[in-house]
């Protein structure tokens, strides 16, 4: 059976329904969100394999600029997979899109694991960022457009809970198998994902985007299982109408900041995406069995790295409760404060201990200053930009839009986590924390100013918003600029 047969498009009276009068909704934002845990096994992978590689008796010894590049060189390559995944979404679906992204982070662990030079290991770990990059980009698109806007939002949040999932395979397994094994049991994930998919449709959106509406409004009514006909074809109708809106005007660079609403949102997506990376989340998740290392810990560097490994995944689990109920502009606000605060405590003791401090009875800080920090950023600003991103744009210039987006805060991850070790070496280890902790003071007040609250809005209202149009629907009474800190 070719892969074609394997994850085609079923046809709707032929695809199983699941329980619930959401199941059906709920079964396919799981299997779009496991191409996430897929990427995240990339973003990891450095953490329990630099300092295998950095060991004396490696099989391929490896210098600290060499190990820099492994573990800078997937947030590179991360930063041109979305424009990939821009011309992906709209030539064949977003659905497919999300396939190809899977299977180019399926052809880089094969590079990996037949590599033989650390150049090898270079070009597998720059492919797997590009697959990466693509699920950015496709994932948060497809869950934004085929979920109801009552959990929009929460749902959005899962792509960053599965993508813990994958950084908890290295964490938890990495320490203690080897480099081909750990390959081998980053397969699983795919492997998952390609089974599950095949019970998905396509979103009713690039349908009709395609003129399809027969197929949209099939892919609506699975979506809507139990849903009342007329309800289902007022929202197909409503789609339709978002869709032509946005497809009658032009798609370009000065397209997508020629009206007011495009500005806004593409300022809104950069500041989300950008305080999530000037945090340094992923400078602490790509080094953290180094930075543990370093720290000097009472605990093993392979013990607190799945000790975080678990806390990013269990607390991804609250993220969407917390933003339906609390909304994400205020879940975010609190996350970014959490952070400012776990980055300084984290800095101190780095501080405390170069000027010749004994912090021998405080050996158990990193840990808890790291848990506490990732844990603040899971139910926050971990996965909820890539949820507001998918709010910000009409159907136009989402796929554009969401690509600059997505390779802007990938960019800032490839600058952190390249010269980590080089600004650690130079200016001390504290200053990285330190340099994060005002940064991430920073990101909270552009949360209170600039960031929406959009509980409980309809796509179209999010969009009647941002451009200060009148409400079209009445999904929401938040509709006044006052929602944008504008």
């Amino acid at each position: 059976m070719s892969e074609q047969s394997l994850i085609s498009d079923p046809a709707p009276n032929m695809r199983f329904s699941f329980p619930g009068s959401r199941g059906n909704l709920y079964y396919s934002v799981f299997a779009a969100d496991l191409a996430s845990a897929a990427a995240g096994t990339h973003f990891s992978w450095s953490s329990p394999t630099l300092p295998k590689l950095e060991a004396a008796d490696s099989w391929l010894p490896i210098n600290a600029e060499q190990a820099s590049w492994i573990g800078s060189l997937t947030a590179l390559g991360t930063v041109f997979g979305p424009f990939l995944g821009s011309w992906l979404v709209n030539t064949i679906g977003r659905r497919w899109a999300i396939v190809t992204s899977v299977m180019i982070c399926f052809v880089a662990w094969i590079i990996l694991l037949f590599a033989n030079s650390v150049w090898i290991i270079y070009i597998g770990r720059f492919i797997g960022g590009a697959g990466g990059g693509i699920a950015f980009l496709a994932c948060p698109m497809y869950v934004a457009e085929i979920s109801e806007p009552e959990v929009r939002g929460a749902l959005g949040s899962l792509f960053a809970f599965f993508l813990v999932a994958g950084y908890l395979i290295e964490y938890a397994f990495g320490p203690y198998v080897s480099y081909s094994v750990l390959i081998f049991l980053n397969f699983i994930p795919t492997v998952l994902f390609l089974l599950c998919i095949s019970l998905t449709p396509e979103s009713p959106y690039y349908f009709l985007r395609e003129g399809e509406t027969s197929k949209a409004l099939e892919s609506l009514t699975w979506l809507r299982k139990g849903r009342r006909p007329e309800e289902i074809q007022k929202e197909l109708s409503e789609i339709e109408t978002e869709v032509r809106r946005s497809m009658a005007e032009k798609v370009g660079i000065s397209d997508l900041v020629a009206t007011v609403g495009n500005r806004r949102g593409l300022v809104i997506s950069l500041g989300v995406v950008a305080g999530q990376q000037i945090s340094g989340v992923n400078v602490d998740l790509f080094y953290a069995q180094n930075i543990f290392i370093m720290a000097g810990s009472s605990f093993s560097s392979s013990a607190s790295t799945l000790i975080v490994g678990v806390i990013l995944f269990v607390a991804g689990g609250f993220a969407p409760p917390l933003a339906r109920i609390f909304g994400m502009k205020n879940v975010l606000l609190l996350s970014a404060i959490g952070m400012a605060i776990f980055q300084f405590v984290l800095g101190m003791y780095f501080y405390l201990s170069s000027t010749g401090y004994d912090m021998t009875a405080y050996g158990w800080l990193p840990v808890t200053s790291m848990v506490l920090f990732i844990l603040t950023y899971t139910v926050g600003y971990g996965p909820l930009p890539w949820a507001v991103m998918a709010e910000m744009f009409p159907t136009n210039v989402k796929a554009l839009a969401s690509a600059i987006t997505a390779s802007f805060c990938w960019f800032i991850a490839f600058l952190l986590t390249k010269f980590f070790n080089i600004v650690s070496e130079l200016l001390g280890t504290y200053f990285p924390f330190f340099l994060f902790c005002g940064l991430c003071v920073i990101t909270a007040i552009f949360t209170i100013f600039v960031v929406p609250d959009t509980r409980g809005m309809t796509m179209q209202e999010i969009l009647d918003l941002l451009n200060k149009r009148p409400a079209t629907t009445s999904h929401s009474g938040t509709t006044s600029d006052e929602t944008l800190g504008a």
